[in-house]
């Protein structure tokens, strides 16, 4: 048997129904509507975002490798493109290499304290490991630069073994630095047995253990 037994009941139900439940349904379906044209206007912004970060990257790019440019045109004018970038984007990883850059102008104009800040920066604000790894091996040399040795080395630790031969270089450095060569030998070594396989990156770690009286072909 139908809950309703006419047709006049059943309208009267509904009547009622949509008296007593109408508008919170019109409100749920107002909060739906404005969730999906609210993510859909979300994403198109992040979409033109990454554009036109990329966009200001390539200029950095450009400006970076531009021949036609003295040095010091170069330096400011990447100086000033990377600080845009950085401080209009910096939600995107473009903000990331933007930092990477002014780090690496403010070493060569020897602000150190720019460059840390820079690095410091990066760490803070990227969870891709291996940058994290590579801003460390920067930092590292810059704070060993400082005298700051220990806490150079403090920082050079990774269980990535993608990284474990170029950490064991700059800790060679840093040894070396220290005038510690029984420790920047070991280091040197260790790293070069890392690297036999790949002899794009054997060069410079022969060398180093060459004037440190050790013959890497023995190794």
């Amino acid at each position: 048997m139908n809950d309703f037994s006419t047709e006049e009941e059943q309208i009267a139900a509904l009547k009622k129904w949509w008296k007593d439940n109408g508008n919170s349904l019109l409100i749920g379906i107002g909060v739906a509507l404005a969730i999906v044209f609210g993510w859909k206007a979300y994403q198109s912004s992040v979409v033109q975002n990454q554009t036109l970060a990329s966009q200001m990257y390539n200029q950095l790019i450009t400006a970076a490798t531009q021949m036609s440019l003295d040095e010091a045109e170069e330096a400011q004018t990447v100086s000033y493109l990377a600080s845009d970038l950085k401080n209009k984007y910096s939600d995107s990883e473009y903000a990331i290499y933007a930092a990477m850059f002014i780090a690496k102008e403010s070493v060569e104009s020897n602000d150190l304290e720019k460059a840390k800040d820079e690095l410091n920066w990066i760490l803070a604000n990227t969870d891709d490991s291996r940058i994290k790894h590579i801003t460390n091996g920067r930092l590292a040399r810059i704070l060993s630069a400082e005298g700051q040795h220990d806490e150079a080395l403090a920082i050079l630790n990774t269980d990535d073994s993608d990284f474990n031969a170029s950490y064991l270089e700059i800790k060679g450095d840093i040894k070396q630095r220290t005038g510690d060569k029984a420790a920047a030998i070991e280091a040197y070594k260790s790293a070069f047995e890392l690297v036999k396989g790949s002899p794009q990156a054997q060069p410079l770690l022969a060398v180093k253990l060459s004037n440190l009286g050790i013959n890497p072909e023995t190794l």
